[in-house]
């Protein structure tokens, strides 16, 4: 009786348990195709936010395409980008996303005076430059909207879906407003000398870099201020004689200014320069950094002239430098290649500095995509740039 009635116990212990787990594996259930329903129905808050990029990322892999090349109407493309599985195509008029496969998963009619749009992981920053709406969207959806108190000049998402708006201010030269991913505002910083131009923020987002230029009589002088996001306070300030082109965070401790006639490596940590490179009296034309390695195009004004491409690794040594006979307007680093579009042709470098192949794209093409590969944007298509094998 005793051994009958502890098994009888047992039996019912794990019965519980197992109804247990039954129950919770229910509740899980409920709650995921409820959460995915009001994603896809738009229903949803911030607390849903970050699954609902994890399910727009998933969902943009499995949309099954025909693949590129993509014909149409692509003459009023303004930027293009990856942005994780998907890609972003932002024109004058729509935002489309699109699948590794090139299938058009998502289409937003933006009615924008002047758009623009930064890009990261999983999600894209879109604003009305010189006026003050801003949209923060994934491959599916808009998730959030921001209508900014002064006209926006510059905003940049990062990978931590952290976003820094430039605008103009009030009171001040101009402002950064600092954003969190479910677009709570953290801190302003605002611009008592100079005027800002763009902002750039760390993918982890804890530094930013906002560039902003004045005048010293007659002289283009640019500064450039380090903030720490996650205080809000501003840390030293970077002086330099020229405008720079394009700022990028290698890592939160690296930053890449790409000046009008130099590329210099910046040491964030100890205001320090780690390394310069010059382009002598060449103009700087297009950068690209990707993994370990950096490619700067640079050369004349002249369509007719010819074009340096050099190509760096992240410490700035130089791995190869070659003359291309025209001038380069887009640079592309991906499959172990080097692509330079020049006014007529795409070019293919492999890291030796090996001539792999020329393609005449014609004066159509508009610029280079790093997603899946390289893509070419023509007002046309858009088109994969197939790996051409070693020699």
């Amino acid at each position: 009786m005793s051994e009958k009635r502890i098994s009888r116990k047992e039996l019912a212990r794990r019965n519980r348990k197992q109804n247990t787990k039954r129950k919770n594996l229910r509740g899980l259930m409920i709650v995921v195709i409820t959460a995915v329903m009001l994603y896809f129905t738009g229903v949803y808050g911030a607390s849903l936010a970050y699954f609902g990029d994890f399910i727009s990322s998933g969902m943009a892999v499995l949309q099954i395409g025909g693949g590129f090349p993509v014909e149409g109407d692509f003459s009023n493309v303004l930027q293009a980008d990856g942005m994780g599985t998907s890609m972003a195509v932002l024109d004058r008029d729509n935002l489309s996303v699109y699948s590794p496969t090139a299938k058009n998963i998502f289409t937003y009619s933006h009615s924008l005076h002047k758009p623009a749009m930064d890009t990261a992981s999983q999600r894209a920053v879109l604003y009305d430059q010189e006026g003050t709406d801003l949209k923060v969207v994934n491959g599916h959806n808009i998730l959030f909207q921001q209508e900014m108190e002064n006209p926006i000049i510059h905003a940049e998402i990062s990978d931590s879906n952290r976003i820094a708006v430039t605008t103009r201010s009030a009171s001040y030269n101009g402002e950064v407003t600092v954003f969190n991913y479910n677009m709570k505002q953290r801190f302003v910083w605002y611009c008592a000398t100079g005027f800002p131009i763009y902002t750039t923020i760390s993918d982890s987002g804890k530094t930013m870099a906002v560039n902003t230029v004045r005048t010293d009589e007659g002289i283009l002088t640019s500064e450039i201020y380090i903030i720490d996001v996650t205080s809000g306070g501003e840390l030293y300030s970077i002086i330099g004689q020229n405008y720079p082109l394009h700022m990028e965070f290698l890592s939160d401790s690296r930053l890449l200014i790409a000046y009008t006639n130099r590329v210099v490596l910046w040491d964030v940590e100890n205001n320090v320069q780690l390394a310069a490179y010059s382009m002598g009296s060449d103009n700087l034309s297009a950068v690209c950094c990707k993994g370990a390695y950096i490619a700067v195009a640079h050369g004349g004004f002249s369509r007719q002239q010819s074009s340096t491409l050099t190509l760096l690794s992240n410490e700035f040594e130089e791995k190869f430098t070659v003359t291309i006979p025209e001038k380069i307007k887009d640079v592309s680093i991906s499959s172990s290649r080097v692509y330079a579009l020049g006014e007529e042709n795409l070019y293919e470098y492999d890291y030796s500095a090996t001539l792999l192949n020329t393609v005449n794209t014609g004066a159509l093409s508009k610029q280079l995509v790093g997603y899946n590969g390289t893509l070419l944007i023509s007002s046309t298509s858009v088109s994969k740039v197939e790996k051409t094998k070693s020699r």
